[in-house]
């Protein structure tokens, strides 16, 4: 089947440019209303959710635009379930993707799918990615290649795991070998969105040189009522606000609650421009208005 992994390029007056993938697992005009549709789901999310929308193709990228959802989404099953079992395709004209290559998201309708389908979906309609074959003059070359790092990896491991020993026993087991976390909340009103409480926790987690290792962030909109909820998440809004592709994490929504969460796993490196000292990190955050604990982990 043609499916295809897009880049998503999106706009807001707030965010600017926002970049992701997605997985399209169809672009296809149904020959009774002679409507063109997209179906597709984020490339990272674990939720069984796809989304939809009516669609138009302006050069190398399609539209994705809501529908009318008490017409649409019938279609919208039928395509899904006739694909995935291999039914009669003959009211569906389905379009070719070679010469697209992203997706404008300006708002969609989403469904709900089993997993099981949705692993199904992805199976026939994305194609895989072909894994490079060896000759076998590559693969001698690659395996002297490899042991000879191998070499180095180990004699390096055992230079420095002795080096480390030396230096602990002359420190005169002066150093903290406990690992650390410190977990700070804070509630707040959404600075952009109307009539939002924001839930959030940090916890950050230190080596056992009280240097800061990672921080794991849950963020949770509340929103105040049924029509700006459906809003934020049928219009697309949303996706100014999902983790970054570069950033570890996900989001999942809860219609009765009218809330979305979002979890992201952030490591350290050298882009990271906050405090990453121990006592620097819980100092920074409490005159940040968060409250925060303290836990030693041994």
């Amino acid at each position: 089947m043609n499916g295809k992994e897009l880049k998503v390029e999106e706009n807001t007056l707030t965010f600017g440019a926002n970049v992701r993938k997605v997985n399209v697992f169809g672009l296809f005009k149904y020959k009774p209303n002679n409507n063109l549709y997209v179906i597709y789901t984020d490339k990272d999310t674990s939720y069984s959710v796809v989304q939809y929308g009516t669609s138009h193709i302006k050069n190398d990228s399609i539209l994705s635009m809501s529908s009318n959802k008490d017409r649409d989404e019938n279609i919208i099953k039928e395509y899904i379930f006739k694909v995935t079992e291999k039914g009669d395709l003959s009211n569906f004209e389905i379009i070719n993707l070679d010469n697209i290559e992203k997706i404008e998201i300006i708002s969609s309708n989403q469904l709900a799918i089993k997993k099981e389908v949705l692993e199904n979906l992805i199976s026939i309609t994305i194609p895989k990615k072909e894994k490079e074959v060896s000759t076998p003059s590559q693969n001698k070359k690659k395996g002297s290649i490899v042991s000879t790092l191998v070499s180095i990896i180990i004699v390096f491991a055992i230079v420095y795991g002795g080096f480390y020993y030396y230096s602990n026993y002359i420190q005169g087991n002066n150093q903290n070998f406990f690992d650390k976390t410190i977990t700070c909340v804070k509630q707040y009103t959404h600075n952009d969105l109307n009539n939002v409480k924001v839930d959030e926790e940090q916890i950050f987690a230190f080596n056992n040189n009280d240097i800061l290792d990672n921080v794991k962030i849950n963020t949770t909109y509340n929103f105040s009522n049924e029509e700006d909820y459906s809003n934020f998440i049928n219009k697309g809004t949303l996706y100014a606000y999902v983790p970054s592709e570069d950033t570890s994490g996900g989001f999942k929504q809860d219609d009765e609650k009218h809330t979305f969460s979002m979890i992201e796993q952030i490591k350290i490196d050298e882009t990271y421009n906050k405090p990453t000292e121990y006592e620097e990190v819980l100092s920074y955050y409490k005159n940040e208005g968060y409250t925060c604990n303290e836990d030693n982990l041994k």
